[in-house]
């Protein structure tokens, strides 16, 4: 052969290789908003491919796709099922007791953010509200929440009452019309989805309340995806080390959060009861918004 036939060989076979195709290991799934105007979900799309940024070089090369909008409860059925190849979901801890099929990421996801709440209010109910000092007053009101949250089990055991809705949009709409009288979200989420539901004028915010409970958001995946889940958990913690982690949590919800103004606010603890069989130091990374700091991590 000669030289110039084997460069040409030589270079036919690295382009070859260049595209060759991904490995179904290397494959990973995010979940896709409910709709147009549902952002919930892109913090996670980030922060799986941040980690997957993070173990490039030393796990290879990845595609990140989306699965089809799905609510909660369909999100639960799906990820048991490997449709989606490394399918990663963002959900509360209740489907590792739930179901055998199922392992997590060692890492809480939102940094304990979540468990912060503050509440759209009803028009009607929004001075009554704003003249709250006790729990047992706040008790009085009807919370509206999704079908399958675990929201409304913590907030059912602290003595509220509560209707489960199956729309996500829903929600917004009647708390708006004064069917519900409080709609409470993520002290993060709040003002965003607000701004996003602009064509509700009667969509107010609460400035007298928040409640807060220990909530924590993993990433959940199919048992049987456990090279997935070291390399998700390797990059969440190198991220972590590096601050790249801290800065894109801050770019996702560091305004809301301004907004919110927890600090000023009367705040009412509640216990989650849910809280089992979780063995890792999640308190180590959470976020504490009246200091502003972070937990230690990682020695």
């Amino acid at each position: 052969m000669t030289f110039h036939r084997l460069a040409s060989c030589l270079l036919l076979c690295s382009l070859s290789l260049l595209a060759a195709p991904l490995r179904a290991s290397d494959v990973f799934t995010h979940i896709s908003p409910e709709s147009e105007r549902d952002q919930r979900t892109l913090y996670f799309r980030d922060l799986l491919q941040l980690a997957l940024e993070k173990t490039r070089d030393s796990f290879g090369d990845y595609e990140l796709r989306a699965a089809p909008p799905m609510n909660r409860v369909r999100m639960r059925q799906i990820v048991q099922t490997r449709q989606y190849p490394n399918l990663f979901v963002a959900d509360s801890q209740r489907p590792a007791a739930e179901s055998g099929e199922l392992d997590y990421v060692r890492f809480p996801v939102e940094l304990g953010i979540l468990g912060y709440r503050i509440c759209f209010v009803s028009p009607q109910q929004a001075d009554a509200v704003a003249r709250v000092n006790t729990l047992a007053q706040l008790q009085q009101f009807l919370h509206g929440q999704g079908r399958g949250w675990q929201d409304a089990e913590i907030l059912r055991h602290g003595g509220f009452k509560v209707q489960e809705i199956d729309s996500y949009e829903r929600l917004f709409k009647l708390v708006a019309r004064g069917r519900i009288d409080l709609f409470c979200r993520g002290a993060n989420e709040l003002f965003i989805e607000q701004e996003l539901h602009r064509d509700l004028p009667d969509l107010i915010v609460d400035r007298r309340v928040a409640l807060h409970y220990t909530f924590l958001h993993l990433f959940y995946t199919h048992k049987d995806n456990q090279a997935a889940i070291r390399r998700i958990s390797v990059g969440l913690k190198l991220a972590w080390q590096d601050g790249s982690l801290q800065q894109l949590w801050l770019r996702h919800f560091k305004p809301s959060l301004d907004q919110a103004r927890l600090h000023e606010r009367q705040l009412f603890e509640l216990p989650n009861p849910l809280l089992k069989g979780i063995d890792f130091d999640y308190d180590a990374y959470h976020y504490d918004p009246v200091t502003g700091h972070f937990g230690p991590g990682l020695p």
